[in-house]
């Protein structure tokens, strides 16, 4: 019990002091009430350091909606529909397979997905028969790789299906 406690005393004089963060500095913002989004995959560049008014992204915690001086924040894509809403008010629906967020303390968000499709570019039968054969395929059996890569295909279908017809 002694040496357990005596350990713990000498790592936490090793470990510095956790605090609150300090909250952004008006030189580390410029000062301006614009949210800058870069929006793209390893094939093209859909928005790259764009004002923007919104933007809207699936992750795996649930949708997040970033404004302006939002605090920072990094996340997880899901496969699902990235909104943007644009300093006009044009709004603008994107497919993401998957990928990361990340809201900057300087007013810029980085929203990096592995693939990018504009919604009236799915197929949905196509999308549909992948899901239906994913399912198949996650049923069946096989290793338990095989099983894991068919489920993933699975959500990625099944959010493409919902994408394309405005549930998501």
């Amino acid at each position: 019990m002694f040496s357990a406690v005596r350990s713990f005393r000498a790592v936490a004089r090793i470990i510095p002091k956790r605090s609150y963060a300090s909250p952004a500095a008006a030189a580390n913002t410029g000062g301006t009430e614009e949210l800058r989004l870069t929006f793209s995959s390893p094939a093209s560049a859909v928005y790259a350091n764009t004002t923007v008014k919104q933007v809207d992204v699936p992750t795996l915690a649930g949708t997040i909606g970033i404004l302006a001086n939002h605090v920072p924040v990094i996340g997880v894509l899901k496969p699902g529909v990235v909104q943007v809403t644009e300093s006009d008010g044009t709004v603008n629906k994107h497919f993401v397979s998957s990928g990361t967020v990340a809201m900057n303390i300087d007013g810029s968000c980085q929203v990096l997905a592995e693939e990018i499709l504009k919604i009236e570019d799915i197929d949905e039968s196509l999308a549909r028969q992948e899901l239906d054969t994913a399912n198949r395929q996650a049923a069946e059996g096989g290793s338990e790789v095989d099983r894991a890569e068919a489920q993933i295909r699975a959500e990625v279908a099944d959010a493409l299906v919902k994408a394309a017809t405005g549930q998501i």
